[in-house]
């Protein structure tokens, strides 16, 4: 049983018509464009006999009953919304070759044991312009979303409630397993020549804002000798953070990749720079390891104040889900190495609460969320015949 990859190419290319004007794919949820390719794509899933519905948050849901009315259901997931400017690959990749996996599986006559279901979910990539978080649709299902003040004046935008969040929550206990199908948005699998990356889990996210201070004065009265700038204090902390990160475990990564001056003007020396750090890793004990390493490089600096700002904890794909990707690819003579995710997924929110699988395929080059995002047909085919597979031996399981 394989799946169709040119049926698979056209639908991924007539979604990627629905996008706003500009260089690559615009799609971001909530706008007209979003709306559209939801309405193509559950087109799809009706097509392919899937009831459809949207749910309270804007979740579009698909799903087809099992032969065995009291098993728990089989979940495929992804999104299809995207950054601004992004490609046709990210997130579009896994809903549409879910759809794809279930059409085949009706064609062949299979009779699925357990119910099966495809999500899209609504706002995973969480842009700026939709200040509700990302991840949205999926921490809503998985009650994952604090609310306060703030956010209750954001979902007014976006024309939805507290309540809405509430009804859009899904009992984990009704769900045997959740796998999402992605590209890798890294090069690892490219360099290698992988088309199969099974992943382990997927890393947290720290954010720190270090402000370092000096004092401002003027650029041209104040001479060289007698300047406290803090811009130039900041210099050693940025590099470090590279070098500690890069020390300390092939995995970890530090960036900083916002600095804020000021008073930020041309003629006055720095007298205050916000540096924001962020470090990704899956082990926190290597996290507290990298931090205890910048606060002793901030002490040498001095006059500089460190605060975290975020903390994503990582999320552990289940063992036995893994287990099952892997025989997916032995019974298809598929390549393949266990790997972590470096990027979040909607699969990040939805492990915590339910037994779940990732499966990654190459990007060409590690380029993502960019016009020129490419994914080779050969290794689309061969990730979804492998979500294919992992649908079946999962469905297979007597739990």
């Amino acid at each position: 049983m394989f799946i169709n990859i040119e049926r698979l190419k056209k639908n991924m290319y007539e979604l990627a018509k629905f996008s706003d004007e500009g260089k690559g794919i615009t799609r971001i949820s909530f706008t007209e464009s979003y709306r559209k390719g939801i309405n193509f794509t559950r087109e799809l899933m009706e097509d392919t006999g899937l009831i459809t519905k949207v749910d309270s948050v804007g979740n579009l849901i698909g799903r087809i009953e099992g032969e065995d009315k009291d098993k728990s259901t089989i979940i495929i997931g992804s999104h299809i919304d995207t950054v601004p400017h992004g490609g046709m690959f990210d997130g579009t990749v896994g809903v549409l070759g879910g759809i794809e996996v279930i059409k085949i599986l009706k064609e062949n006559g299979y009779k699925n044991d357990h119910p099966l279901e495809m999500i899209s979910f609504i706002n995973e990539e969480g842009t700026a312009s939709v200040p509700i978080g990302g991840t949205f649709g999926s921490r809503a299902m998985m009650g994952l979303i604090d609310i306060d003040a703030d956010l209750r004046e954001n979902l007014k935008k976006v024309n939805l409630s507290e309540n809405d969040l509430n009804l859009a929550y899904r009992d984990p206990n009704t769900v045997k397993n959740y796998l999402e199908l992605h590209i890798e948005q890294g090069r690892r699998l490219y360099d290698e020549k992988i088309p199969i990356g099974i992943v382990t889990g997927i890393v947290g996210i720290w954010r720190y804002v270090a402000t370092v201070r000096g004092r401002s004065n003027h650029a041209g009265t104040t001479p060289m000798y007698a300047r406290d700038d803090a811009l130039l204090k900041s210099l050693p902390l940025i590099k470090g953070v590279n070098d500690i990160t890069k020390e300390l475990d092939k995995n970890l990564v530090g960036t900083v990749g916002k600095i804020n001056v000021k008073p930020g003007a041309a003629n006055v020396v720095p007298g205050e720079v916000e540096v924001t750090i962020e470090l990704r890793e899956l082990e926190v004990e290597m996290i507290n390891k990298a931090i205890a390493r910048i606060k002793d490089l901030i002490k040498k600096i001095g006059d500089t104040e460190l605060k975290q700002i975020e903390a994503k904890d990582s999320s552990v794909m289940d063992r036995n889900v893994q287990l099952q990707i892997e025989k997916a690819c032995q019974s298809k003579n598929i390549k393949y190495k266990y790997m972590s995710s470096g990027a979040g997924h909607d699969a990040r929110d939805i492990a915590k609460k339910i037994p779940s699988g990732l499966i990654f395929i190459p990007s060409k080059e590690g380029i993502s969320h960019a016009p020129e995002e490419l994914t080779d047909w050969n290794d689309i085919r061969e990730g979804v015949n492998v979500l294919l597979e992992t649908v079946k031996l999962l469905d297979m399981e007597r739990i």
